[in-house]
């Protein structure tokens, strides 16, 4: 068989030839998956030339409508040959796949204010307006200098029910004593919260709300904010030439599209590769005064990415951006590049690949969707390595939504 991919506008046809077997219909599965990874979500496959259509083609064919189908895309068939259309048909499957020209006349847009489209860098973003005029309330509690030491004595009990998000050290447990050996990097968002425990597992744990049932994080420190984004970006890396888009980028965008110099950030996005840090021990494991930050000690304490990782992935990210020093946040803003002016704090959890809807985006329904289909893999402090010649730079996405308002208050309790 011979595949041929074609553009048109938004959509990549699928010129095909030949028998679609079981044989070829792993390389065609393959090849679609890849377009998707690529950013193509709307795809026509053209069986024109196509002789033959097996029960493993056809499944195919249903795997893709369904995955595409449920973030507003499309898979069609266009142009079957009599031998594929009478295969479809008997299958009940032509109404489905088949749009002949007959049907596919585009019905004329809805005139509506849309996004504002915007292109710096290597990226293409469309900015949203979901809540004009929002702001967001944050809060900052414990001692990040504690961690050094290993210091902590106690933890902040701090609820995360739909309207908050937040980030730092935390654990699920009963109380402090109980959470001592698991504390490690969460990050909560619209109802959901998730940390990675220290204890050896090192298998991500979650808590969804439901109900009267809120998640709580027994914290060491944490970032903690309620309150409505005031924007969502929809964001792309250009494809010629093929490009990604660093951290320090979207951070950067998330500021000036708030034109505020202090953000809360949320993001969910596909990776082309994630560089940071996790604990690997709960910083209350041993006894206070010895020093972790330290080589070769640090070793035991931290792990780091030697390279980018986790690359062709979903990542939730939360995270608080700034362009000036802020001095409830000193101890936890870092620049979020090399020679970059921008400070910010960014948590990671890393699930499998899914391709993500286009468009709007409502960020409850994102999020709970993404930790019903899917277990996340890890969770990273997203850090730049910024050492000369064998430094992996920053994290760096290919496309995703990104959910941004300035904060106005960082005094008050949530």
């Amino acid at each position: 068989m011979e595949i041929q991919k074609v553009k048109n506008g938004d959509q990549l046809e699928f010129k095909l030839q030949g028998r679609l077997d079981a044989y070829w219909s792993d390389h065609l599965s393959a090849s679609i998956e890849e377009s998707i990874h690529s950013g193509w979500h709307k795809i026509q496959l053209n069986l024109a030339q196509v002789d033959y259509l097996s029960s493993a083609g056809i499944r195919v064919l249903l795997k893709f409508y369904k995955q595409l189908s449920a973030i507003k895309g499309s898979l069609s068939v266009i142009q079957p040959s009599e031998s594929a259309r009478a295969i479809l048909t008997m299958a009940g499957l032509a109404q489905v796949l088949i749009r002949d020209s007959a049907t596919s006349a585009v019905a004329p847009a809805r005139v509506a204010a849309g996004p504002v489209r915007m292109e710096k860098g290597i990226g293409i973003y469309n900015i949203h307006e979901i809540a004009p005029g929002a702001t967001l309330k944050c809060t900052f509690v414990g001692d990040p200098g504690k961690l050094e030491s290993g210091a902590f004595t106690s933890c902040e009990n701090i609820q995360f029910p739909e309207s908050t998000f937040g980030l730092g050290l935390g654990a699920f447990g009963s109380d402090f004593a109980d959470a001592s050996e698991r504390f490690g990097e969460f990050l909560a968002l619209a109802g959901t919260a998730i940390y990675l425990p220290t204890n050896g597992t090192s298998v991500p744990d979650f808590m969804i709300s439901e109900d009267a049932f809120v998640p709580e994080m027994k914290a060491l420190y944490a970032l903690a904010g309620k309150g409505q984004f005031a924007k969502m970006i929809r964001f792309d890396a250009k494809s010629e030439p093929p490009g990604v888009i660093p951290l320090s980028d979207l951070a950067e965008m998330a500021l000036d599209a708030c034109n505020s110099d202090l953000v809360g950030f949320a993001m969910i996005a596909e990776s082309a590769g994630l560089v940071g840090a996790a604990l690997r021990q709960s910083p209350v494991k041993s006894a206070a005064g010895e020093s972790r930050l330290n080589f070769p000690a640090i070793r035991d304490w931290l792990s780091f990415t030697g390279e980018r990782t986790f690359d062709r992935t979903v990542c939730l990210v939360v995270g608080v951006v700034s362009r000036q020093e802020v001095a409830q946040l000193k101890s936890i803003l870092r620049p979020v590049g090399n020679g970059i002016m921008t400070n910010g704090h960014f948590h990671a959890a890393v699930f499998p690949y899914r391709p993500l809807q286009r468009g709007e985006l409502d960020l409850t329904a994102t999020v709970n969707e993404l930790f019903a289909t899917d277990r996340a893999q890890s969770i990273l402090h997203l850090l730049p390595d910024d050492r000369d010649l064998v430094g992996s730079g920053q994290s760096e996405f290919l496309r995703g939504a990104l959910w941004v308002g300035p904060i106005s208050d960082l005094t008050g309790k949530l």
